[in-house]
């Protein structure tokens, strides 16, 4: 899954405020970005000679970046830095939802991934393999993209008129849906380690391009958040 996971980064900023969304852009993402890197140094394994129709790369080992107890230790990482380490100590409600933004990677991971989540370090691996259908894979994406930014657009509103705070958030949603597509539909890459600094370059890159446009808009204040 790609631009999907950002959903729980949107719903985790409707859930609470405080919460920076371009730290809820990476956390979503954190596993992935931790996989990149891994990939890159030979530690964990993947190759594009047997991708699925909607994906283009294959992941053969990857238990330190996508296993569920590797998931679950990255996440109570997640914790400790947002809480304690990572400037002003921060609330227990905030880092738990940041927590949890990380670990909801891998459960979403379930849904779209063709057995090669591990449980338990490399063996008894799980995927419902939605990657084998394009029109599923896609469409669960879209939709889940779609609702997170619909919760997100529903608890802000812009700050003044500029176009930014007005249309910036809906820039960014079909960026994310055309850098889907091209995952698809576009040419597949000639091996892991392009995929790799791809994925890199591509979620550094939209949490900074996040940060920028959310500051063009604001919570709206408690009363006018539809229930």
């Amino acid at each position: 899954m790609l631009g999907g996971h950002y959903a729980v980064g949107y719903w985790a900023k409707r859930v609470d405020p405080t919460l920076k969304l371009w730290h809820l852009f990476l956390a979503v993402q954190w596993l992935d970005i931790v996989w990149s890197p891994l990939v890159l140094l030979g530690i964990e394994k993947a190759d594009t000679r047997q991708p699925l129709p909607a994906s283009p790369i294959h992941l053969t080992y990857m238990p330190y970046s996508h296993g569920l107890l590797a998931a679950m230790l990255w996440s109570v990482a997640a914790y400790c830095v947002y809480r304690f380490a990572a400037g002003p100590r921060r609330s227990v409600k905030s880092s738990l939802i940041l927590a949890s933004a990380v670990l909801s990677h891998w459960v979403l991971d379930v849904i779209v991934h063709d057995r090669d989540l591990p449980l338990l370090g490399n063996r008894f691996k799980v995927g419902f393999g939605v990657y084998r259908s394009i029109p599923w894979s896609f469409g669960i994406e879209s939709a889940l993209l779609l609702l997170g930014l619909l919760l997100y657009m529903a608890s802000t509103r812009p700050v003044g008129s500029g176009f930014n705070g007005r249309y910036g958030m809906l820039l960014v949603f079909l960026a994310l849906l055309l850098f889907n597509a091209n995952s698809i539909w576009g040419p597949f890459p000639p091996n892991e380690n392009v995929v790799a600094v791809f994925n890199l370059v591509y979620y550094i890159g939209f949490a900074a391009v996040i940060a920028k446009v959310e500051r063009t808009r604001v919570p709206k204040a408690p009363s006018t958040v539809p229930s």
